[in-house]
């Protein structure tokens, strides 16, 4: 993990979050936050250079402040299929909670999502973040497939939740649809023989 930001880009991206919050991810201008900051917008533009490295930076510290809970979390649990079956659909959740990530995978600002989640990699990247020890330990105990790329299976997954999330609601029903589509699909694709 990389270090933790400085306290003058936590009050950033703190007054970034209270800004898309309050006008929204398609409405909040670099003026904006450097005015809720109390910074000039030369400072603003010396610490992020546009509006989507300010979002992104948000985004990688909204999905980190869980990271590590829901991992303890989910290694709780006894099996694998409990571990993928929950994290996922704890994922989802909280995707769906999550006004601004909710917002971001929303059809509106599609566009802007595929650039910061799926181009630039970040989503593959807090997805591997989350699930990497999850996966490696598996992997060691002979539950997962030695041959699974990890990377390439967290790109999968992150794809997959950020589909959830767009498709379907959170509502008791779907959550235990996303429950059944994870267990009768996505385990068996990990613990198959290759």
């Amino acid at each position: 993990m990389t270090a933790r930001p400085s306290a003058a880009v936590e009050r950033i991206l703190d007054a970034a979050d209270a800004c898309f919050a309050h006008y929204g991810i398609a409405k909040t201008t670099m003026e904006d936050v450097a005015s809720a900051a109390e910074i000039s917008r030369a400072t603003l533009y010396r610490t992020f250079s546009d509006r989507e490295s300010l979002l992104t930076a948000l985004v990688r510290r909204r999905a980190r402040m869980n990271i590590e809970r829901s991992r303890a979390r989910i290694m709780a649990l006894d099996s694998l299929t409990e571990r993928v079956v929950e994290g996922i659909t704890l994922n989802v959740r909280v995707g769906h909670r999550d006004p601004l990530m909710h917002a971001l995978v929303s059809p509106e600002q599609m566009a802007l999502a595929n650039t910061l989640l799926s181009s630039t990699g970040l989503a593959t990247e807090l997805t591997h973040e989350f699930w990497e020890p999850v996966l490696t330990a598996a992997r060691d105990t002979g539950e997962i497939r030695a041959d699974l790329d990890l990377v390439g299976l967290c790109e999968w997954i992150s794809r997959l939740e950020i589909m959830f999330i767009v498709q379907l609601e959170d509502t008791p029903e779907d959550t235990d649809r996303i429950r059944r589509l994870v267990a009768d699909f996505v385990v068996p694709a990990l613990t198959a023989a290759g």
